[in-house]
């Protein structure tokens, strides 16, 4: 293994270990001493998870992919799911449900979808597909 791949194996762990922490203080009110409204709270605590996995999921799929064109999608993909995914789960959930973190399946799973990094998740697998699929 020479140092470039065991740097990108450092660098990819790291990511992972941010995706980690993430996770395990997913219901940190990231709004504490921002506002006492709850909704708002709720849009700024989504807002910053959803931030936050998504740059680590691009240090990893950019670590991963050197293609310009994979690195496109990916930051492509973040922009959807930013400017009008979240947007959209953000005005359901709360004219709906409410700010309770306690969602509907339907929405539930819309929120898995949305906040979690499971479009990013998806592309590298889709990426090595594509790559055997072509050989």
């Amino acid at each position: 293994m020479n140092k470039l791949s065991s740097n990108k194996i450092i660098v990819i762990l790291l990511a992972a270990t941010g995706l980690l922490v993430v996770y395990l203080f997913q219901q940190t009110d990231y709004a504490n001493g921002l506002t006492n409204n709850s909704q708002a709270r709720f849009i700024i605590s989504k807002l910053v998870r959803l931030l936050l996995n998504d740059v680590f999921m691009l240090i990893i799929i950019y670590t991963l992919f050197q293609e310009k064109s994979v690195r496109r999608l990916a930051l492509f993909i973040q922009a959807i799911d930013f400017c009008v995914l979240l947007p959209l789960y953000l005005f359901l959930k709360l004219n709906l449900e409410g700010d309770a973190e306690i969602s509907s399946p339907l929405l539930s799973q819309l929120h898995r979808l949305i906040v979690n990094p499971t479009f990013m998740i998806l592309l590298i697998p889709a990426v090595y597909f594509q790559r055997l699929s072509k050989k």
